[in-house]
């Protein structure tokens, strides 16, 4: 009898270890096609790095800061600072930021964003994206800021009415007062 219950207890943990096993088999067979997924889709864009820009250095000399590497990286107090241009599909309604960078579109998206991130926003910057489809422009749009404010997700869109959503290679080049901050590459699939 109690060899009889040994066995099945035995006879249970071996079904419960082979039953984990296969589950644990199923799992890893997903986890490598969504590691499959996500190594397809990603286009290897480098995300564009910080620009500080000052409303004083604009447009003058710049050889003595050149030579004080002692602050180097690093904004000075009150500079301006734009960093994380990406597009994106929407805008989180809660920060004002982007809800997610977003590399490929369909082409029956409603909206495409270009999204930026700023520190020290100042009255009167003028910010400027510039839209292309290969090297041809297809839409530009400005906006100068009315206000200051120690930091602000700033954002553009483009609709089908703006610009034709075909197919193709697409960039959108971010400048404030005529300084270029950088560019940010996506694509319009087709559906």
């Amino acid at each position: 009898m109690i060899r009889a219950a040994a066995t099945a207890e035995s006879n249970m943990a071996l079904e419960t270890v082979v039953a984990a096993s296969t589950r644990v088999a199923e799992l890893s067979v997903v986890n490598a096609a969504l590691g499959a997924t996500l190594r397809a889709n990603y286009t290897g864009t480098p995300e564009v790095e910080a620009v500080v820009v000052s409303a004083e250095d604009m447009g003058s000399s710049l050889e003595d800061d050149m030579m004080d590497d002692s602050t180097a990286g690093q904004p000075a107090a009150g500079q301006m600072e734009v960093s994380n241009l990406s597009t994106a599909s929407g805008i989180d309604s809660n920060s004002g930021c982007s809800s997610g960078t977003v590399r490929q579109f369909s082409q029956s998206v409603s909206e495409i964003y270009v999204t930026a991130r700023v520190t020290a926003l100042r009255a009167g910057a003028v910010f400027q994206v510039t839209w292309f489809r290969g090297a041809a422009l297809v839409y530009e749009w400005a906006w100068q800021s009315t206000y200051s404010k120690s930091f602000e997700c700033i954002w553009f869109f483009a609709t089908p009415e703006d610009f034709a959503f075909t197919p193709g290679g697409y960039s959108a080049t971010m400048t404030v007062d005529g300084l270029e901050l950088g560019s940010t590459a996506f694509d319009i699939l087709s559906n």
